[in-house]
């Protein structure tokens, strides 16, 4: 069995939360079915390099992956939450400041360019990182870019 992992931050009436989602999936990627996954009508594909992500007691290794993510999350929320997970995998404060809003789907990329999802094992593997990263949230401070939008005359 083949599967998408999906990070999403759940606020509700009894706080924050963040929840790690193996969804079973075969094929390739569609963007019909991540616009579903996700939740939302514009979304931005970024693969991410194999990095390491060292925190106070242990050094998370992500593989080389394909971000999946909601492009019109800052303009259709006016008071966005970070997706600390997603936002630490993707990169947060050592390779840049952007953090990642709204739920993240998180795939491989063949040579093809197709989005595909990941084995049983990767997936495991996978998810047991997003969950260390999760245990380690709380040493980060996160800062959501402020939702802006500039129009220029031609």
């Amino acid at each position: 069995m083949n599967y998408l992992v999906l990070v999403k931050t759940v606020v509700d009436d009894n706080g924050k939360r963040n929840v790690i989602e193996k969804i079973p999936y075969d094929g390739e990627v569609s963007l019909k079915s991540a616009y579903e996954l996700i939740g939302c009508e514009i979304i931005d594909i970024k693969e991410v390099p194999f990095h390491a992500i060292p925190l106070s007691d242990v050094i998370v290794f992500l593989p080389k992956m394909t971000f999946i993510f909601d492009d019109e999350f800052l303009l259709k929320h006016s008071k966005p939450v970070a997706n600390e997970i997603a936002s630490l995998a993707f990169g947060y404060g050592r390779l840049h400041d952007q953090c990642l809003c709204g739920n993240v789907l998180f795939c491989e990329t063949n040579e093809e360019g197709e989005n595909i999802p990941f084995d049983e094992i990767h997936a495991n593997a996978l998810v047991k990182q997003l969950k260390t990263l999760g245990n380690h949230v709380s040493e980060i401070k996160f800062s959501v870019q402020q939702p802006t939008m500039t129009f220029m005359e031609f």
